[in-house]
């Protein structure tokens, strides 16, 4: 029910509109006469809701004709119920003096509307007709006593309902004659542009003509151009043709295409261009010819069908370029290519080629071999597709995508280099070394196209690795020594270039942070005794000029305190033929302490207790060779008990400090295992005391 309502489009189709309005209109003006019949006889209500029904039934059946398309039968009918439903009511309502009477009015009008001329003017006369029998029917008192019986108020409202709806009819039908004359306006001015048009098209086709021949004159001179028949046999040949086959226009016109054969092709290479050109499509390729001295020639040709009025082919022309340079130029690069790809397949790399424009990535056999995949080379596509990204280590995927996006990003002409592990079919990880480079332009430019290459470096990872474990292993176990570590060079100046340190557990090495120290050995000195430094640059000159061992004590103050440090370093050549020395430094400050302990009691036996001896050796000279008497010898012995006395005090406090020396040495040697322990320094053999 709510389609039947659905305005029609006025544009497209005005008779179905106008039927749809006025259905709408006449509607309104039914029910109107139906409320003030209420209003002013409700007695008659009976009356009123039957044609108030029969309204309701003119309506839905004109519009459902008018929905369905049935345009023209749903005008008549509308017409013809109006009719009726206006003329009937009024045999008793007063006959031809009913107020409804002059509804016929504009039921006479629309059907003018909807109906054209003939169909308004036969209603016209029906209504005449009707009338007529209503007033003769009405003289000899044959009508029917008058039901609804008006006063002037009445009338004058059942006289402005047809008055409205002719209104309405009016307006409707001097807007159509409005538009009418509009549309007929537009059509006159389509009419003169078309003729302006015309003459405009004469003007232009001239101009058209004129530049034909221009364009046939361009393209006899830019292009090689030829015609033929559909049998293939040449009818015309321009100069350029004549040029680039090297024969003549006379030796070729009458002549089939065959004549031009070179043998290049195979026969099916011909069947596309044969279709095309049966179907009257033009078709493009590229085609080796022989030219007449037996010389092979490339040209890029379109070939373009005529079509007579029938829609048959009758001759073709065929445009050519010249690209015989181009084809050399494409073998010369296949051939580069192949040498490419033999150089990459040989050196096991594997290869890829992106095109950052289309995002399309050609790889190598060989890309894929090493992920442990067995794919042919070219563009791996589908739902197994091997996208670099998604075989990446968690770990790795987002440096690595950075890195090869600001490498894209850019306008970087160097090398892209990034190294990621990217998983094998196995399940294990591959560590892949990616290197490229953009391609450049003729003009240098950076373009789309971006070449690398994938190695496997994963053995040379897990050799780092274990390199990087023995140098850990190296300084665990020399950072368990006493002293420092050194691998060293000696540069020119004499100053070391420190390739491996390490520093030990000695509580006195030096405190300077192990890589300043590598980066500038100059640091080393920072805690050397100042009157050492010139003698640590002298010794290593030496080293360098000799290439011999290198050993030496200096003194460093550590903590406000002296100590003394011994530096060995073994020279060897490296793989290079650089001399690389290997030494270590130590702690010798106890060491030195003892021995100068030593040095000091030799030098307290030697000074200080030679006047005792002396004297006491003086003595028992004197005794061992005079002649002296009892008395005598208690004198001498007398005197030889102080010697004896002030020896032996001197003895006792020796031993006392030479035993707080030995406890205080942090040697921890036991040097009483050492000590010769002699009961006596006087030997009592052979019967006799000797010294």
């Amino acid at each position: 029910m709510e389609n039947l309502l659905l305005t029609p489009d006025k544009e497209k189709n005005y008779q179905s509109y106008m039927v749809f309005a006025l259905t709408i209109i006449w509607s309104l003006a039914t029910s109107l006469v139906v409320v003030v019949g209420f209003f002013y006889f409700p007695l008659l209500w009976s009356r009123w809701v039957l044609l108030l029904t029969i309204a309701i039934v003119i309506a839905v059946s004109n519009l459902a004709l008018n929905y369905y398309g049935h345009t023209r039968t749903a005008s008549w009918l509308l017409c013809t119920m109006l009719w009726f439903y206006i003329t009937i009511p009024c045999i008793t309502a007063g006959g031809i003096f009913a107020p409804g009477i002059l509804s016929q009015t504009a039921i006479i009008l629309t059907a003018g509307f909807l109906l054209g001329r003939r169909g308004g003017l036969a209603i016209g006369l029906l209504t005449i007709v009707a009338d007529f029998l209503l007033a003769w029917l009405e003289l000899n008192g044959h009508l029917p006593e008058t039901v609804v019986l008006h006063d002037p108020f009445s009338r004058w409202i059942s006289a402005i309902i047809p008055f409205g709806t002719v209104m309405v009819l009016q307006y409707y039908a001097i807007d159509h004659l409005r538009k009418s004359l509009t549309s007929m306006q537009r059509e006159m001015v389509k009419r003169r542009n078309a003729e302006a048009a015309k003459d405009d098209t004469s003007r232009e086709l001239s101009v058209r003509e004129q530049e034909l021949q221009d364009y046939k004159y361009a393209l006899d001179i830019s292009s090689i151009v030829a015609i033929s028949n559909v049998e293939g046999t040449f009818t015309y040949v321009n100069e350029n043709f004549c040029k680039v086959s090297k024969y003549t226009s006379e030796e070729l016109i009458g002549k089939p295409h065959t004549i031009l054969l070179s043998g290049v092709h195979p026969p099916e290479y011909f069947i596309e261009m044969g279709n095309a050109m049966l179907a009257g499509k033009p078709f493009r390729g590229e085609f080796c010819n022989r030219a007449k001295d037996g010389s092979l020639y490339w040209v890029d040709s379109t070939v373009v069908p005529f079509l007579d009025d029938k829609g048959e082919v009758y001759q073709f022309i065929s445009i050519n370029r010249d690209i015989t340079e181009k084809k050399e130029a494409e073998e010369q690069l296949r051939a580069n290519k192949e040498r490419y790809k033999s150089i990459i397949a040989v050196s096991n790399t594997g290869a890829w080629e992106y095109d950052h424009e289309t995002n399309k990535v050609w790889h190598s056999a060989q890309y894929f071999s090493m992920l442990g995949y067995d794919e042919p080379q070219g563009v791996w596509e589908g739902p197994d597709s091997l996208s670099w990204v998604t075989q990446l280590h968690p770990e790795d995927k987002e440096r690595a995508v950075e890195v090869f996006d600001d490498f894209m990003k850019g306008n970087d002409k160097d090398i892209y280099e990034n190294i990621f592990r990217m998983r094998h079919k196995n399940g294990d990880w591959v560590w892949i070394l990616s290197r490229a480079k953009r391609l450049l332009d003729k003009d240098g430019n950076i373009t789309n196209i971006c070449l690398g290459t994938h190695t496997n470096i994963t053995e040379r990872v897990k050799a780092d690795d274990k390199i990087r474990e023995t140098e850990q292993l190296i300084k665990k176990i020399t950072s368990q020594v006493p002293g420092n570590t050194y691998m060293f060079e000696i540069e020119e100046s004499g100053m070391p270039n420190i390739l491996f340190v390490n520093r030990g557990a000695e509580e006195f090495n030096f405190r300077a942070d192990l890589n300043d120290i590598s980066a500038d050995a100059a640091k080393i000195l920072e805690v050397w005794h100042p009157d050492d430094r010139a003698l640590f640059t002298e010794k290593m000159k030496e080293a360098r000029l000799t290439t011999g061992r290198i050993s030496f004590q200096y003194r460093v103050i550590v903590n406000d305190a002296i100590r003394w440090r011994w530096l060995q370093a073994t020279p060897e050549e490296g793989k290079d033929g650089k001399m690389i020395w290997y030494g270590a430094t130590r702690d010798i400050t106890d060491l030195v302490d003892y021995i100068a302990s030593a040095e000091q009691i030799l030098f307290d036996i030697s000074h200080v207790l030679r006047r005792p001896v002396s004297s006491m050796l003086a003595l028992t000279t004197l005794i061992n060779e005079g002649d002296l008497d009892v008395e005598e010898v208690l004198h001498f012995a007398r005197q030889l008990h102080p010697v004896a006395l002030e020896m032996d005090k001197f003895m006792i406090e020796l031993n006392e400090v030479y035993e707080r020396k030995r406890k205080v040495n942090t040697l921890n040697i036991d040097f009483h295992l050492l000590v010769d322990k002699r009961n006596s320094l006087f030997d009592r053999s052979n019967g006799g005391m000797k010294l």
